[in-house]
């Protein structure tokens, strides 16, 4: 049974905000610490961006930024753009959120490769 009718669903918003807030909590904290890591290179030289160490971390990093977007916004974007609710041209004749998805990724890899090659000129 499929509608095109909003549901209507009970959520505590005051529990919602708080898990917002400790989101953007830890990402900010996450954030500085890896912009921290290469300025700690100088002080320890295994974190050095020259090292195979610091290399390690950053394509970690990246992989997690990565899955955690396909993990948490891919689902939602495959039902939503999948609706019977949307015309059937284009949506329903292309796959736009694998596509999207893709050049996303490609997009990231990319963006990061060039900043690293423009790093150790």
């Amino acid at each position: 049974e499929c509608t095109c009718d909003r549901e209507d669903e009970e959520r505590d918003k005051s529990k919602a905000l708080r898990y917002k807030i400790a989101a953007l909590v830890s990402i900010l904290v996450a954030g500085a610490i890896g912009v921290c890591i290469p300025l700690l290179g100088k002080v320890i030289s295994a974190l050095s961006p020259e090292k195979d160490t610091f290399f390690i971390i950053k394509a970690f990093a990246a992989g997690v930024i990565l899955s955690t977007g396909f993990i948490h916004v891919l689902p939602d974007a495959f039902e939503n753009l999948t609706s019977p609710c949307l015309k059937e041209h284009p949506w329903g004749e292309f796959p736009f959120t694998g596509f999207v998805a893709m050049c996303t990724a490609m997009g990231t890899l990319m963006v990061d490769t060039y900043a690293t090659a423009y790093f150790k000129k």
